[in-house]
């Protein structure tokens, strides 16, 4: 589809404006180079060493964990929409299901491309120092990309809307294959 120079315009003042709403709320949360790695610009953050990501499969695992408002039913439907195979989605929903899961199975592991987080306890397995699992994965070597998934509040929160755009993302940007 061919748009005209005004139409470019318009769009790149709308997409500058939600970027930068975005940024400000990862900011106020403290996880703005998580957001920045999820947007594949992290190399702006500020820092003389940047974590690079492990190489993983494109066509690798997704590993969802958190509570969730989406049924299982429903996680998978989003995903078959991007063409997505039910074989390539670990589902971990609940609080339960994030403490015990063995985190540490996914460092240096290839066949996980992708890891999406909602809702969990800080206490869980695995997170070493850090405040939370999903900083520990976020801020050591070996691990695949992390995505928090948030509500407009900037509340982890797993739905179809927020679970579709960070899917479409990853998609469009060639991380993830289909």
């Amino acid at each position: 589809m061919h748009i005209t120079q005004e139409e470019l315009f318009d769009l790149i003042a709308a997409a500058s404006s939600r970027l930068y709403t975005e940024m400000k709320l990862a900011y106020q949360n403290g996880r703005l180079k998580g957001y920045l790695a999820s947007i594949d610009m992290v190399d702006l953050f500020p820092e003389e060493e940047e974590k690079l990501l492990y190489d993983t499969y494109p066509d690798g695992k997704i590993l969802i964990v958190g509570d969730s408002r989406a049924k299982p039913n429903e996680i998978y439907g989003c995903l078959k929409e991007y063409g997505i195979d039910n074989e390539r989605i670990e589902l971990r929903l609940g609080y339960e299901e994030a403490v015990n899961y063995p985190f540490r199975k996914l460092q240096y592991n290839p066949n996980y491309r992708l890891l999406l987080f909602g809702p969990i306890p800080h206490s869980v397995q695995g997170k070493g120092d850090e405040s939370s699992i999903i900083a520990h994965l976020e801020n050591n070597d070996g691990y695949p990309k992390v995505i928090r998934l948030t509500d407009t509040n900037g509340q982890l929160k797993i739905m179809k809307s927020n679970l579709k755009e960070a899917i479409w993302r990853e998609i469009e940007s060639g991380y993830l294959a289909v």
